[in-house]
């Protein structure tokens, strides 16, 4: 089973493991896209009620804006909820629908299981944003092993105390 490192981002998000001591990127399965590997940070709901992530999601926006949600990493914590056609859905759910596929496709890419996540947030984030970051990684199927701030991922990964 591995233990993969994610950072949840408002734009892009992006995954990796640590395999013979170096961080290896975990693509997105669609391949790379305008953000290289990363999975966009985009959640859609089609006219024919299918939930689309990532890449996908990405793509159809321009012609179903009203269906599909971006920068809901910046609603986390908070008591909001974000309408996607005619059903609501809280920033938790839409990150959890992110981060299910990222699951999916490091297991895909990995060909083992994962069950564990290490996951960046930004320095900014308050205890209920980062509770809620713990709660969609929960709904998705990860046990948050840990929450690092961004600037000490970056320190800790620079001075190879990984």
């Amino acid at each position: 089973m591995a233990i993969i490192g994610i950072d949840l981002g408002t734009s892009n998000s992006a995954a990796a493991v640590l395999r013979g001591g170096r961080p290896v990127i975990i693509p997105s399965a669609e391949g790379v896209s305008i953000g290289g590997k990363a999975f966009p940070s985009y959640v859609a709901l089609t006219a024919d009620g299918q939930i689309l992530v990532g890449e996908p999601a990405r793509r159809q926006m321009i012609a179903n804006p009203e269906g599909t949600a971006t920068a809901f990493k910046r609603r986390m914590g908070r008591r909001e909820v974000v309408r996607l056609r005619d059903k609501e859905y809280s920033p938790e759910q839409l990150s959890a629908f992110l981060l299910q596929k990222i699951k999916r496709d490091a297991e895909a890419f990995l060909g083992e299981p994962v069950e564990k996540a290490v996951v960046t947030v930004p320095a900014y984030f308050d205890d209920n944003q980062r509770a809620a970051t713990k709660d969609a990684c929960r709904i998705a199927g990860l046990e948050v092993i840990r929450l690092v701030n961004e600037p000490t991922a970056a320190s800790l990964a620079y001075h190879g105390i990984w």
